[in-house]
């Protein structure tokens, strides 16, 4: 009897060890990062002559153990193609610094995380691609690498300590402060500002409109919402318009407009309300609540992909 109550202790034990193996296993064997990224990413850690600050200890890398790091929010960087992340802590007589520099391997990845972070209503800055900030915070891109900086001090304002910061990380990364080519297909008329999006997964909740950049327009009194999907390929594209076609459908009712193009339609249902949904190139073009003559701006957004849409990826 003894040792039937053993084994029934055991089974109902058996989820928590289970559990703490994994977790203690997690712990024990750190992620491994590529050297070259280490490298690089230590590289682009400041020497304290450029920032007045000391070091405080060794810089930590993270990569797929992230979550060591950033339990809840691990996930969306990882999302996002994380490759590997530093943690560097520097202190001066009167403030601590904070600097976590994310390699998020193509600056499609970078834009996408940033931008994820970031809100229109923010103070923007013009630091390495775009960056934002506050008196505690500052963060910013920069080809394939999302930079962010926190500082806390009783003694002074520290928006300039870290502009000083920031700056020289951005030295260390290069010249190069491009945004995304891909943010050209957007039309920059009525465009809201800081209002564009990189999703790699599921945009809007369709995981077949994956990967995906969006923009918000104010046409009039319409705030309009425009996603473009890339898809490999033409017959790529063509099955997006078919899935969005299909649910539509089944959703509410579409109806062609081969005015704009020939696999163009509109579609409505009690979720996304209007839409207008086409192909271009590979391409797949969704305008959620169109403006009046939606026609006509889809045809400039069809154009502008037309002109600068090929070669490009995301």
């Amino acid at each position: 009897m003894r040792i039937v109550w053993r084994y029934l202790l055991l089974i109902l034990a058996l989820p928590v060890i289970l559990i703490a193996q994994e977790e203690g296993g997690q712990d024990a064997a750190p992620a491994v990062i590529p050297g070259a990224a280490k490298a690089r990413l230590a590289q682009l850690l400041p020497d304290p002559s450029e920032v007045g600050a000391a070091r405080g200890g060794e810089p930590k890398f993270y990569s797929s153990d992230l979550y060591q790091y950033s339990d809840g929010g691990a996930d969306v960087y990882l999302d996002y193609g994380l490759v590997a992340m530093v943690h560097q802590e520097y202190k001066s007589p009167s403030t601590d610094f904070t600097l976590d520099i994310y390699n998020l391997g193509t600056p499609a990845n970078a834009f996408g995380i940033y931008a994820a972070e970031s809100s229109p209503d923010y103070h923007f800055l013009p630091i390495g691609a775009e960056g934002y900030g506050t008196n505690e915070i500052l963060n910013f891109l920069q080809d394939e690498f999302y930079v962010k900086l926190s500082a806390f001090s009783d003694k002074e304002k520290t928006a300039l300590l870290l502009e000083r910061f920031a700056l020289a990380v951005s030295r260390r990364i290069g010249p190069s402060t491009s945004m995304p080519a891909f943010l050209s297909l957007f039309p920059s008329q009525a465009l809201a500002s800081h209002s564009c999006r990189y999703v790699k997964k599921a945009p809007l909740g369709h995981e077949f409109l994956a990967p995906a950049i969006l923009a918000s327009y104010t046409l009039g009194e319409k705030h309009t919402t425009l996603v473009i999907s890339k898809a490999a390929d033409a017959a790529g594209a063509g099955t997006k318009v078919g899935k969005l076609q299909e649910y539509f459908g089944r959703s509410g009712k579409t109806i062609p407009l081969p005015g704009l193009a020939p696999t163009a339609f509109s579609g409505s249902n009690q979720f996304e309300g209007q839409a207008v949904f086409f192909a271009a190139g590979s391409y797949a073009i969704l305008c959620l609540n169109p403006p009046p003559q939606a026609e006509s701006f889809l045809k400039t957004v069809k154009d502008r992909i037309e002109e600068k849409g090929a070669g490009l990826s995301f």
